[in-house]
């Protein structure tokens, strides 16, 4: 097991700047400058990302009330009967949105070999997961489970304050590439600022272990991946005990998130106090041509014995379907050539969740 941490970084300053550009390109000014501190940000971004391909926010600007209200809404759900969460399963397989049951994903299938993208297969892949999850795509067509009192609030609430995260991770990014802050707007928002890229928030139970419901052999949480297209963030289960946004005392429960490190040991990622996991997708790394990694990463299960679930709000991002996604100009040239042919977004993201849910 590899010793240390991903990177912790705080976004506060950049998210200042953020307004005060957006101020500035209001009012029509035509010099628009980053401040220093938001410069030292989109560095240390760029090199988290080229080296890890994930790091820890803080300093994001998410309300601790919204995301307890969305984890308490997730537990809830999860704790109804398995009849009534198989009320909001719409028979689409995972990814269409509803509940998934324990089972119907394999998402190590989805590994595929760079540069072509092509998927490795159930063929190669580990036993389906160990996880069950509830997936909002943040539409009025979202499923509202009877018997969870205010989940639609909450869960659309944490989903619309991530999109503003979202927002200025994007700038970020394209800072740290040296583009025009918005630069990736066009691509996630329309002309009002409204959300036009794709995002998800997957509720994810990993139930604990039960006599005589032991892993499989080869058996997992959640099996090996990369995330299929933008930014992933992630509130990991901060606390088994207390508040998830406590500040001290966390009590983290075991069998979560493992990261690779480039000499191919894992890496345990346990969560900061208030902080976000965030790590980039496929596209993400298509787009600047491998100066910003998809990394593979994993959810173990416990120690033998612990009897501790685990609950994960998982935000994916992606631009909207219809953008091709190839190497950005300031990521590729005469020295660098594009290393991944164009693909869409739909494309890329439908060939990775048939893959899962086979």
């Amino acid at each position: 097991m590899a010793a240390g941490q991903v990177p912790v970084l705080d976004l506060a300053a950049f998210r200042a700047s953020l307004e005060h550009m957006d101020l500035q390109r209001r009012q029509g000014e035509d010099k628009i400058e980053l401040s220093e501190d938001a410069r030292c940000m989109a560095r240390q971004w760029g090199e988290a990302f080229s080296t890890f391909g994930f790091c820890q926010i803080v300093g994001h600007g998410v309300p601790d009330s919204v995301i307890e209200a969305a984890h308490d809404a997730a537990r809830r759900f999860f704790k109804l009967p398995e009849a009534e969460k198989r009320k909001c399963d719409l028979g689409k397989g995972y990814g269409a949105g509803g509940f998934t049951a324990q089972g119907g994903e394999r998402v190590s299938a989805t590994a595929s070999q760079q540069p072509t993208g092509e998927v490795l297969g159930a063929g190669n892949a580990r036993p389906p997961d160990r996880v069950e999850s509830m997936v909002v795509h943040g539409t009025q067509e979202v499923v509202i489970p009877e018997g969870v009192d205010g989940y639609e609030a909450a869960v659309h609430g944490y989903h619309d304050e991530l999109v503003k995260l979202l927002r200025a991770i994007m700038a970020l990014t394209a800072c740290s590439l040296d583009l025009p802050f918005d630069y990736f707007e066009p691509y996630f928002f329309d002309a009002e600022g409204k959300r036009r890229g794709e995002s998800s928030l997957r509720m994810a139970f990993y139930p604990a272990w039960k006599e005589g419901q032991e892993p499989i052999p080869g058996q997992l949480r959640y099996g090996e991946h990369t995330d299929y297209t933008g930014f992933t963030i992630l509130w990991q289960d901060h606390n088994i005990d207390g508040p998830q946004t406590a500040k001290e005392g966390l009590k983290t429960p075991p069998g979560g998130l493992q990261v690779r490190m480039p000499d191919g040991s894992w890496l345990d990622c346990p969560p900061l106090p208030g902080a976000f996991t965030v790590n980039a997708g496929d596209l993400i790394q298509v787009w600047t041509n491998d100066e910003m990694l998809s990394n593979v990463h994993r959810v173990v299960n416990p120690p033998p014995g612990d009897r501790s679930d685990r609950i994960s709000l998982v935000f994916f991002t992606g631009p909207a379907l219809d953008t091709v996604v190839e190497a950005l100009p300031t990521c590729c040239g005469p020295r660098k050539p594009a290393r991944y042919s164009p693909v869409t977004a739909s494309e890329h993201l439908a060939k990775k969740l048939a893959a899962s849910n086979e």
